[in-house]
């Protein structure tokens, strides 16, 4: 127990100077091949421990070559664009002007559930409040739109009455929705169902749709 003991108390010491000689990049949000070099590190400090018979030598040497490769990597980002590309990807505009981008999100397989819950974890409550939303290169969403601070304050969160087109039928009578006004505002705007991406219900009543 004790051997195990030291071996994890040395190996933890050698991941936490890995991960300074790395950088305070790897303690924010990861891009995509710092996340597998997170997953590799954390394996190869495992190993060591479960097995007593592997040399720690071989568990330094592993961790060395992975710390020298990620370096490598961030210096030649760093120093190229096109390196920078390939390896980060680029940020994709999920919402521009009230216009969702179908395309990207189906490439990104993201749904408009996802996107109305990163709004309302950074205080947004209607998208006509927002000018774009954005996904960056490390899987977040930012935000950009024209009030400081984010967002106005709402009566009501909006309540969905098409999501991907298809018409949520359990939120017209569990909030009390007129199935007829919907109808109505639906023809009004020439729509179907189908043609709209997200429709809903904002807090003074009005029916609000986003076409595909």
């Amino acid at each position: 127990m004790m051997i195990v003991a030291i071996r994890a108390v040395i190996l933890y010491a050698a991941l936490m100077i890995s991960m300074r000689i790395m950088g305070k990049g790897e303690l924010g949000e990861l891009q995509p091949h710092d996340l597998v070099v997170s997953l590799m590190l954390a394996e190869l400090a495992v190993m060591p421990m479960e097995d007593l018979g592997a040399p720690l030598l071989h568990g330094f040497i592993a961790t060395a070559t992975i710390m020298f490769l990620q370096c490598l990597i961030s210096y030649i980002t760093l120093k190229s664009n096109y390196a920078r590309k390939f390896i980060c990807g680029t940020p994709t505009i999920i919402i521009e002007h009230g216009r969702f981008n179908i395309k990207e999100m189906n490439k990104l397989r993201i749904n408009v559930n996802d996107v109305l819950g990163q709004m309302r974890l950074k205080g947004y409550c209607n998208l006509n409040e927002i000018d774009y939303i954005i996904m960056e290169t490390n899987g977040e969403m930012s935000i950009i739109a024209p009030d400081d601070p984010p967002g106005t304050k709402c009566k009501r969160i909006p309540i969905a009455t098409i999501l991907d087109g298809q018409v949520m039928y359990n939120n017209f009578n569990k909030f009390n929705i007129s199935f007829d006004d919907f109808e109505k505002e639906l023809k009004n705007n020439h729509l179907k169902p189908r043609q709209v991406i997200y429709g809903y219900v904002d807090q003074d009543e009005n029916f609000i749709f986003y076409k595909r």
